[in-house]
This record gives structure tokens, sequence and C-alpha cells, in this order.
């Protein structure tokens, strides 16, 4: 029996909210840097004639006047992150970046905890618990033209506020954040224990998909296999790629891939279908560019995006006019959840691409074929039409015959569809998800003596009142018949 239409079953589930890293800098409290004549771990950036300042027992004591010391570079989608354990005056983060500068900052004295914002002319000034400063880690999530405000409570993160910033809406320009910067600033009495900056994995995670190699194989290395899931922040998105233990809740972000279509600006478009061609040495990528006109991107580089942070050159597809059909080959405004593969049988690129059907007026979809991965590409056949949703489609083999998982539906719970040389059959699923049109991500692995077939997908659970940020995560298996 082929194993895709027995029954998945469920390995486990778990809901990821800003609880993975990847580190980009912090502030150690290990070493003297206030009297250091060797080193300047921490340039001083302003500092009042009557500030007096220490370091030791791992802190940094201010314990009188003001100090700004600078820490990191300015990185438009990290997280920034504090804890001090005493606050009698103010303590936060300083936003630099060539024209502009925010302040964050929390202040404590006898009457009150608050939050101020300053950038420029504009001040507020936002009452907190009394409790929210001392001993209470709080972060800063930028975002181009925002700054997300959390708190940590028993180590989760609470959203608090957003701050809407028009100086910083373009941030996320390469030729303004590499000369941005980040300090600490403390002003009165202040102790302080943690001072980070992260790219962390937001308040969900969705639309995966195997990082593959150009025949759909997925890369398997060490005993992890990778995936490309988008960061949902508390607004928007980007594009990251997760290690895995298969059949283990062991998971690591590993790598963050921006894209640039030839602006300058890193831009965080999602759902990307990642592979690498072995022969050519270079990576494969099309994209679903939702900041950027909603079609599709492609593009080609020789850099590993599964590790760091990393940007793609890419180009937007050719955008469709009133005279294009639904199959052919060009931009219409919508598409997305692309996935690419080559097909070995017929020396073939295979593209397959989700877009609104203009009778249903909902997704379906399209295949295409071509000898280029990135373009020439014919209309070779659709989904289903009949009350189709189809989305997070993805190419698979299993005992050498082609495969294609999609979701399906809004309407009904965990809806997924499998294509094969004998039409659609949807899968089974004990204890399914909450998927209401979910994600089609199956790993076929061997490890041991058994093939086994893992499917990842995730919910509709909003992480955040945005539309968008759905995204616990589920994991199934199905039996392997000899």
């Amino acid at each position: 029996m082929n194993p895709l239409f027995s029954e998945f079953k469920r390995k486990f589930s778990v809901s990821m909210y800003k609880n993975m890293q990847i580190p980009l800098g912090e502030m150690n409290f290990l070493k003297d840097f206030v009297n250091d004549t060797r080193g300047d771990l921490y340039p001083v950036f302003e500092k009042s004639a009557d500030c007096k300042e220490r370091v030791g027992e791992n802190r940094f004591y201010v314990e009188g006047g003001s100090t700004e010391r600078v820490f990191c570079q300015f990185f438009p989608f990290a997280t920034y992150e504090l804890i001090a354990d005493k606050v009698d005056g103010e303590v936060g983060f300083a936003f630099r970046i060539p024209g502009a500068s925010a302040i964050v900052t929390v202040k404590r004295d006898t009457n009150a905890t608050s939050l101020t914002y300053k950038c420029g002319e504009h001040t507020e000034s936002f009452d907190l618990p009394r409790d929210f400063a001392e001993n209470s880690p709080w972060l800063v999530t930028c975002r181009p033209g925002f700054f997300d405000i959390y708190y940590r409570v028993n180590g989760g993160a609470i959203y608090y506020l957003t701050i809407d910033e028009p100086e910083f809406a373009e941030s996320n320009r390469y030729a303004t954040f590499k000369d941005g910067n980040v300090s600490l600033i403390a002003s009165g009495k202040i102790t302080v224990s943690k001072v980070t900056s992260a790219l962390d994995n937001g308040v969900s995670i969705a639309d995966f998909r195997a990082v593959k190699y150009e025949d759909g194989t997925p890369i398997h290395e060490n005993g992890k296999v990778y995936f490309t899931a988008s960061i949902r922040t508390h607004a928007g998105n980007y594009q990251s790629i997760f290690s895995w233990v298969p059949g283990t809740m062991q998971f690591e972000m590993t790598g963050i891939l921006f894209f640039d279509h030839g602006d300058g600006f890193w831009r965080g478009y999602i759902a990307s279908s990642i592979l690498y061609h072995r022969e050519k040495k270079e990576w494969y990528v099309w994209v679903s560019s939702f900041e950027h006109d909603h079609i599709l991107a492609y593009g080609s580089f020789k850099g590993d995006p599964r590790f760091g942070i990393g940007v793609a050159d890419v180009k937007i597809m050719d955008r469709a006019t009133e005279d294009n059909k639904m199959t052919d080959f060009i931009g219409f405004f919508r598409d997305e959840d692309p996935d690419l593969i080559y097909d070995e049988e017929t020396n073939r690129w295979l593209l397959a691409i989700c877009r609104i059907d203009p009778e249903i007026k909902k997704y379906r979809y399209v295949f295409f074929e071509s000898d280029d991965p990135f373009k020439n590409f014919r209309c070779i056949g659709c989904g289903v039409q009949e009350e189709s949703s189809e989305t997070g489609g993805s190419f698979l083999r299993v005992n050498g015959e082609l495969h294609f998982v999609c979701g399906n539906t809004f309407d009904r719970r965990s809806e997924y569809r499998i294509y094969s040389k004998d039409g659609m059959k949807l899968a089974k699923f004990r204890y399914p998800d909450g998927g209401f049109r979910g994600w089609g991500c199956v790993m076929p692995l061997t490890l041991g003596a058994r093939t086994r077939y893992f499917w990842l997908t995730f919910d509709r659970h909003n992480g955040s009142s945005y539309n968008w940020s759905y995204g616990n995560v589920y994991c199934f298996e199905a039996e392997e018949y000899n």
C-alpha cells in the first residue's frame, strides 16, 4: 500500500512563540570594560560628567549620572532584550540609523513605572505595572517602521504594545542599517544583568517546506533535515530555515534569508521553495513576494542559505494583464506558495504555482514544465477545481512515483490533497490538526532500516491580532508498508 494513503498518526504538537533565537550581539559583564585600557568592548557614545559606573558580580552598575554605550550593529528585524535587577531612574535602548534615532526606556521612581519613547520631537509615555522594570526581562522587536514591545513572565513573551515610527520605515535598506547601531542607555541608579540582540522565531511559524536537492530529495545531513518556515512577527514576516532531527522535537533555527529585488532593500518574502543543484553547485529559489506586488520572485545564488543571515538577489515575475489566462506562465496578483523540482524521468523542471482561479475565486494549483528552472514554462495541468482552495503544495516521490501534496479549504478541518498518476485522494489523520487550509510538507526519510514518512504542518490559530500570525506546529507519521 502507498504509505501516503495510510493513516498519518500524530506524534506531537507544539506552540512556538519567541522561544528560539539566532544571537547577534550581547553585553558581557565578566570583564571590567569601564576601566579596561587595552580594549573597548562597549564604546561610550555619551556620558555625563557626574556618571559613576562599574562592572562586578556579572552585573553592570550605574550609580549616578547617565551613560550610553554602543553594544551592537542595528538590524531592522532583530529583537533586543534587557534585564535590569534594579531600576531607580531610567534604562533602555537607543536605536540609531543615519538621519534618525529612537529611544525606548523604562523609567521607575517612587511614584510610578512608565515606558518612554522618543524620536526627534516625538515623545510618548505609557504607564506600566509597578513591578515591570525590576527583574522582568523586556524586549523590543524591530520591524521597518515599527517597534513591538514585549515582557517575559515565567519565560514566555507577553505582547505589550506597538510604536509606529515613520522615521524608521526604510530601516531595511542595506545602505541605512549597515551604518546603524544600538546602545544601552542608563541614568540614575541602575543594575543591569542582561543585554542581547537576536533574530527570534516570532509569535508563530508557518509555511513549512523541505530544503531539497534538485530532484526533490530532502537534504539529510548529520542526522538532520532542513525546512523553510515563515517567521510571523506581531505583523509581517520573514523567511527562516530550521534544522530538525526527524521524528523528535529537536528543532533549531539555523538561518534567515532575506530578498533583494534590485532596490537595495532586504525584504521578508516567504513560502520559499529552496533546492540545491548538485551538478551546478547552486541554490535555486522560488518565493512569494508578498511585500512586492504579491506575485512570485525567483533567483539563484552560491551561498548556503541554511546557516546565518543571508540575502538572495531575485527577479520579480512579469505582471499579467487582462488578456492573460490562468494557465499562462506570468505573474498574477496573489500568486503564492510555489514549488520547484527537476523530474529526471522527463528531463524537465516542474513548477507548481498556487493561483486564484477566476471562475471559483479560490486558490488552485497550476502545474508547469520547462527545460529551464526560471523561464519558458508551459502549463501541463491544474488541481481539481471543485470546492478548491489549495495552498502549501510540495512535490515528492514515493517508491519512485511522483506525487504532489497540498492543503485545501478554509471550510473543513485538516483537508489535504494528494495528487498522483491515479488522480487525487484525501489524506487521513489520527487526531488531525486544526489546519484549515493547511500545509502539505511530507518528508520521506530513511532512518535505520525503515523509510518513514513525516508530515509537518500548522494550524490557523492567531498568534496576534494580525490576520496572518497563525501557526502551532504538528508532526504526523505514516506507517511503512513493505
